[in-house]
């Protein structure tokens, strides 16, 4: 009887661990995905909350963490003509920032190798 019974709780451990792990593999496909953007800020719209960047409008919000050479700035200290690297999502189908880095800091952002 005790065998029975050990087995079941295996076999139920097993299809529970199954179940999470698919749940949780689902999730990191619906995550949001980082498309960050470098380059120089072509409009700063403080009305609508949106920067332009690389051709790309995004969306600004209170959670957005913006800097200039690594000091704390915000949405109206943006200047347009300035380099920016901007770390981004899609929220509800837009593009939202999550910071903005301008300045020394900006220009020192990682630059992507061309294979030979």
């Amino acid at each position: 009887m005790r065998t029975l019974i050990r087995s079941l709780l295996a076999l139920a451990s097993a299809i529970a661990l199954t179940v999470i792990t698919t749940d949780a593999s689902a999730a990191d496909k619906k995550a949001p995905k980082d498309a960050g953007l470098h380059g120089k800020i072509t409009a700063v719209d403080k009305d609508a909350k949106t920067v332009t960047v690389a051709g790309k409008t995004v969306a600004v919000d209170d959670t957005t963490l913006i800097t200039d050479s690594g000091k704390p700035a915000k949405l109206e200290n943006l200047k347009v003509g300035t380099d920016a690297t901007v770390a981004t999502f899609m929220l509800g189908g837009k593009l939202t920032a999550t910071s903005i880095k301008t300045g020394t800091v900006a220009v020192a952002a990682p630059t992507t190798k061309k294979k030979k």
